[in-house]
C-alpha cells in the first residue's frame, strides 16, 4: 500500500497517539504512526503532532474509536 491509500484519523500527542494505536491495532484495524520519533524529540517541530494513519477502507471503524476515546469524561490526560 501506498501513502495515498491512508488517510489521518488522529494527529495530536505522543501519548494519546500510543494509546489509540493500541486501542486501533486491538481492534483489528492496521494504524500507522507518522512523525513519532521526531514528535517525540522535539514536539514543537512537528505541526500537529503525531499523526495515526488508517487504510482508507477501516476509515470510518477507525474514526468511531478515536472520537468514544477522546470523549470519554474520565480520561484526562495532561502534558
Amino acid at each position: 500500500m501506498g501513502r495515498e491509500d491512508f488517510s489521518i484519523v488522529y494527529s495530536g500527542s505522543s501519548l494519546q497517539a500510543d494509546l489509540l494505536k493500541s486501542l486501533l491495532d486491538d481492534s483489528g484495524i492496521q494504524a500507522v504512526l507518522e512523525d513519532e520519533f521526531l514528535g517525540r524529540m522535539y514536539p514543537y517541530a512537528v505541526p500537529g503532532g503525531v499523526k495515526i494513519l488508517v487504510p482508507n477502507d477501516e476509515f470510518d471503524d477507525a474514526r468511531k474509536i478515536v472520537e468514544k476515546f477522546l470523549t470519554r469524561p474520565d480520561i484526562r490526560l495532561v502534558e
